[in-house]
């Protein structure tokens, strides 16, 4: 059985298993995480349901949110994990360093679950393998304005075009970009393709520490060094940050975002790169054909429109994988009096009066204080309707008013 309990929910005789949650659901003792991405990776800050991940996604995830992950058990990519009465095998999704789908085998029948994957190589990454299957659980995250992204040969020469115009009109080029994997492949393409000096936000400076770890050689150097200062200042560099830093104080910067999918806000405010660490619709398609499943379920994003394309262009039976309000768990009486002391403590981090402090930053530094998400998000918000924090969409941070 499948079902959508704020995760993929799967349950074969008597095991049970959660992959890529957003919240913990009590009967469900372990749980299994695709990527470090934020919104696949939460799983890792459950304490008490076991977590399975690639090696990498949880350095990655250790890097990104500054805490360690307990009750914790590696699978790799190729080798089978016997639980009870399935078998769980991963298999490479080509989109961020470890990230991974993750086939489900009982005696008479497979599911393949596939979150972000990449269907095409890239600077650091190979197209997605794919696992024929009889079910096939995929998530429907694509760009929305186009079918079809652009070459990818085609965008990072763009990129680096832009780059040294940048320079000659002594203008710093700083290209905004998730912080793990885009960032680092933008590394790549000036490690590459040019002699420039790559500086890097500390955020991304600590993700690529880990890619480097894993074979992965990326020459870039901190932000906050000395010589870093020196050559922003003289605009002998290419800048990268993550996408929603604030550089509104950075005179010298010239932006660029590299997303397929930009918000209004970024494309008023600097230039756009398509290049995706995902794959675009007709790669998704591709993906579908060639693992030939008798059924795709859809998840988040237009799970809607990928299962009704599914069904149309490709003759297999296609559903959104919907919520089953009756499994969701009863949301936690809020405890009070821990929502004051973390509002406290947030607000002891937000004392520059001319600084934006990113909200995932911020929610990092919570949870390594042993502060849990629900309650960090619930002081956020109430210290944002209160007026002691102002928040901005545009940077996704908190400043003070």
């Amino acid at each position: 059985m499948v079902r959508w309990s704020n995760g993929v929910a799967i349950r074969a005789g008597e095991t049970k298993l959660l992959l890529d949650p957003l919240e913990s659901d009590p009967v469900i003792p372990d749980i299994f995480i695709t990527h470090a991405h934020y919104d696949h990776a939460k799983g890792f800050q459950l304490p008490v349901q076991r977590k399975h991940s690639t090696r990498e996604t949880r350095e990655l995830y250790e890097a990104y949110a500054g805490r360690e992950v307990g009750n914790w058990e590696q699978i790799r990519v190729g080798r089978r994990l016997q639980l009870g009465a399935v078998e769980v095998e991963a298999h490479d999704a080509g989109h961020v360093l470890g990230s991974v789908q993750f086939e489900i085998i009982t005696h008479d029948e497979n599911l393949v679950y596939a979150s972000h994957l990449n269907f095409t190589d890239t600077l650091l990454t190979k197209a997605a393998e794919v696992a024929p299957c009889d079910t096939l659980v995929l998530e429907a995250a694509f760009p929305t304005s186009s079918q079809t992204l652009p070459n990818r040969e085609s965008v990072v020469a763009e990129i680096v075009k832009w780059a040294l115009e940048c320079i000659r009109d002594h203008r710093v080029p700083t290209l905004a970009a998730e912080t793990i994997g885009l960032a680092q492949e933008l590394i790549r393409v000036f490690n590459t393709w040019t002699e420039l000096p790559v500086i890097v936000h500390n955020q991304i400076a600590q993700v690529s520490q880990v890619y480097a770890k894993n074979g992965v050689g990326l020459h870039c150097q901190n932000a906050g060094t000395a010589e870093a200062s020196s050559l922003i200042e003289e605009a002998r560099c290419v800048a990268i940050i993550p996408r929603r830093f604030d550089t509104t104080r950075f005179g010298e910067f010239r932006v660029a975002y590299v997303t397929d999918s930009p918000t209004r806000v970024e494309r008023d405010a600097g230039r756009i790169f398509a290049l995706s660490d995902q794959a675009d619709l007709d790669q998704l398609l591709s993906f579908v054909r060639e693992a030939r499943p008798k059924t795709v379920l859809t998840v988040r994003g237009g799970a809607k429109v990928l299962a009704e394309l599914v069904s149309k262009r490709l003759g297999i039976p296609g559903q959104v994988l919907y919520a089953d309000v009756r499994s969701r768990p009863a949301r936690p009486i809020v405890d009070e009096e821990m929502v004051g002391k973390c509002e406290e403590y947030i607000l002891g981090l937000v004392q520059e009066a001319n600084l934006t402090y990113e909200r995932q930053a911020l929610i990092a530094r919570a949870l390594s204080e042993g502060f849990k998400l629900e309650l960090i998000e619930e002081a956020l918000n109430r210290l944002s309707r209160n007026k002691s924090l102002t928040y901005s969409g545009v940077t996704d941070g908190y400043s003070l008013p």
